[in-house]
């Protein structure tokens, strides 16, 4: 099943979207992953601004195992999800799957707006030209110094090095291909 999801986080964003990347990476082995953008918060009041992207992984959890391990990442970059305003709090990441198929096309899916250029960029050929987020996480044996969030991208870990529970099983050894669209 083709899954296509979103990641937003408005506390200390840049670190927690290009860890929340490098393990679902390490998770899945690859992921189609939308530019990051910055946006103002939605449906709550705070001053703090978002990075968003969107990703596409292929999987064969159900939804809602998937959930599940997004919602594990979540509390493990310290999201507070018992607070009764989790909705409307800032956060340091929020994962959400907004649609599955047994395709990979998700063109026509009706996302909310800040996310409608990102996903018309992956699959109709846009363009975004304000607000994008270019990041790497430095010292990454993933990225080895490779920048992503500018254009959509391709992130493949090989097949030797994908982790079963979430971590790569040699951090040290592994890395990333990162192809451009």
């Amino acid at each position: 099943m083709f899954y296509l999801c979103s990641i937003g986080s408005n506390l200390d964003p840049g670190l927690h979207v290009c860890q929340a990347v490098e393990e679902l990476l390490a998770r899945f082995g690859h992921l189609r992953l939308s530019s990051v953008i910055r946006t103002k918060p939605v449906g709550m009041h705070s001053h703090h601004d978002f990075l968003n992207c969107l990703f596409v992984v292929q999987s064969e959890l159900s939804t809602a195992q998937l959930k599940a391990e997004f919602v594990t990442m979540e509390l493990a970059h310290g999201r507070d999800r018992n607070h009764p305003l989790c909705k409307v709090a800032d956060r340091p990441l929020d994962i959400d799957i907004l649609a599955w198929d047994e395709r990979d096309d998700f063109a026509a899916v009706g996302v909310d707006a800040y996310l409608g250029e990102l996903l018309a960029e992956m699959y109709l050929g846009g363009r975004i030209e304000a607000g994008k987020v270019v990041l790497s996480l430095p010292g990454s044996k993933v990225f080895a110094r490779q920048h992503f969030g500018h254009s959509p991208v391709d992130l493949l870990l090989p097949e030797e090095h994908r982790g079963l529970g979430g971590t790569p099983p040699d951090r040290a050894s592994h890395h990333a291909t990162i192809r451009h669209h």
